[in-house]
């Protein structure tokens, strides 16, 4: 990391595999993804589902905002206890069919 007009610079590939634990010292898992706009980053995608998201496109992943990050060291992240992520697919689908392969418990 350089600190530049103070502002700090990381680089992308430092955070790639680090570890993912909350302020609590809860394991939420390792950095899969980093998503970036207009060269900053804004959210990590993280834990088991987020490789599957990284590998097959499907949004699984626990996807953390950048503002509920609170310290970067070596090969680790902490964020804050209980980050917001993303809405689930299920939780999304409120009011519309079961996913195909769902029973509806007719």
């Amino acid at each position: 990391m350089d600190s530049k007009g103070g502002s700090i610079v990381i680089r992308l590939s430092s955070l790639q595999d680090a570890k993912v634990r909350t302020l609590d010292g809860e394991t939420l898992g390792r950095v899969h993804e980093l998503h970036v706009e207009n060269g900053k980053i804004v959210a990590l995608t993280c834990g088991p589902g987020s490789l599957i998201e990284r590998l097959t496109a499907r949004k699984h992943g626990r996807r953390i905002p950048w503002s509920c990050v609170r310290r970067v060291g070596h090969k680790e992240v902490v964020v804050v206890p209980d980050p917001p992520q993303r809405i689930s697919a299920s939780q999304s689908r409120k009011g519309t069919r079961p996913p195909s392969g769902q029973r509806s418990g007719r």
